[in-house]
């Protein structure tokens, strides 16, 4: 479970290994390098992009919950912070 509160986001980062969420409460929005955007809301199920650099920040008024599901193994590194956030 990864909760954000509202107004917070998740910094720049990425996934090296395929992960799959369900948001269960609130209003997220995804935004890719890119410039692409997708807002969810609870209920939603999302795909993680996989070794694309991305941010998700609450734009509700209550806290973001998220349970995900990672499919790396063992010992892998499930999230990585990006460039843009370790500078």
């Amino acid at each position: 479970m990864i909760e954000i509160a509202p107004g917070a986001d998740t910094g720049w980062h990425q996934h090296p290994a395929p992960s799959f969420a369900v948001i269960t409460q609130g209003t997220l929005e995804v935004k890719l390098k890119d410039g692409k955007v997708k807002r969810l809301q609870a209920g939603d199920a999302l795909i993680e992009v996989v070794n694309t650099d991305h941010i998700g920040r609450n734009v509700g008024e209550v806290p973001v919950k998220i349970i995900v599901f990672y499919a790396g193994a063992v010992g892998q590194v499930l999230t990585e912070k990006s460039n843009e956030d370790k500078n």
